[in-house]
């Protein structure tokens, strides 16, 4: 799925979903993170969300990511970001959302963080 600046995919695995997220996150594109995070906490599994490929991440983006971090913490399966470098790392540092969501350096570390 893409909007142009966002282009966002997902896959099932036997332990977690896993999105990718590629592009730019601003205002207009966060909706369909959001879309894509929803889509994936229907399963009922961990999600990972992989922002390797996110070149850009807007205070949109960060309220995304509160909101389903909460929604997994209410379910006993918080979501777990993989990669977050360059503008995305500097958001969360600036929020301090660093400190609380869970961060991993790549996606087999993250399905292994102990799912």
């Amino acid at each position: 799925m893409t909007d142009g600046l966002l282009k966002v995919s997902s896959e099932q695995l036997d332990t977690a979903v896993v999105v990718r997220a590629e592009g730019e996150v601003d205002s207009y594109s966060a909706e369909l993170l959001r879309d894509k995070l929803s889509e994936a906490f229907t399963a009922r599994l961990p999600v990972v969300l992989d922002l390797s490929g996110v070149a850009f991440f807007a205070s949109a983006g960060l309220s995304v990511l509160v909101e389903y971090h909460q929604l997994g913490e209410d379910r006993g399966t918080p979501l777990r970001l993989v990669s977050p470098a360059g503008s995305v790392l500097r958001a969360l540092r600036a929020t301090t959302l660093n400190e609380t969501l869970e961060l991993y350096l790549s996606l087999p570390e993250a399905l292994e963080g102990g799912f």
